[in-house]
């Protein structure tokens, strides 16, 4: 990946082998610190927020729309 997701662009994380692990989430926040990209986003789902380093939360995600809505 070449650029940092747009906030409020909706993605699907799909775990091959896992589904029980599948979630669809919105990008929520951005940033960068120490040269370390991290995004903040909300499981559609249930609503629960996560942050992690941007390599980790788009592990085996595929953008769905980059207008935050579905």
């Amino acid at each position: 990946m070449t650029a940092p997701p747009r906030i409020g662009s909706v993605w699907a994380r799909r775990y091959p082998g896992y589904p029980q692990h599948d979630f669809d989430f919105r990008v929520t926040g951005v940033f960068t610190r120490d040269d370390v990209t991290y995004v903040e986003v909300e499981e559609l789902g249930s609503g629960s927020p996560r942050r992690g380093r941007l390599v980790y939360i788009l592990d085996y995600a595929e953008p769905v729309s980059s207008e935050g809505s579905l």
